[in-house]
């Protein structure tokens, strides 16, 4: 082999080297984002997927999960009407049940006996 050959060999392997180092280093930079952001190569840095919200054409967007709407509001209004519910029924139970307890100390359990007086004349 002529030392032109072995150069060309050598430079190829040289590029071959360099090419997988900067492919492991991007990787490397891209598996340091998190799960909420992705890796944007224009400013070689990690980006917030919260972004793609403001710019959904944003590349590599579509390595975002999915973003889904939050439903603690709801959660709180179903807890609450749930709650106030069983307020209500407890109240109604209970004022029903003194209601009744109050209206049984009334009734009276021997007749009354008539008697006459001044005001009722026989």
């Amino acid at each position: 082999m002529d030392s032109g050959a072995v150069l060309r060999c050598l430079y190829w392997i040289t590029l071959l080297i360099a090419t997988l180092i900067h492919g492991v280093n991007a990787d490397k930079s891209s598996a340091l984002c998190s799960k909420s952001e992705f890796w944007n190569r224009d400013v070689a840095q990690c980006v917030p997927c919260h972004i793609c919200k403001q710019y959904p054409k944003t590349p590599s967007c579509d390595t975002c999960p999915p973003i889904e709407p939050s439903d603690s509001w709801r959660v709180a209004a179903i807890t609450s009407l749930s709650v106030l519910a069983a307020v209500i029924v407890c109240g109604a139970l209970l004022i029903g049940i003194l209601v009744h307890q109050c209206r049984s100390k009334r009734t009276l359990r021997e007749p009354i006996e008539e008697t006459t007086g001044p005001l009722y004349p026989v």
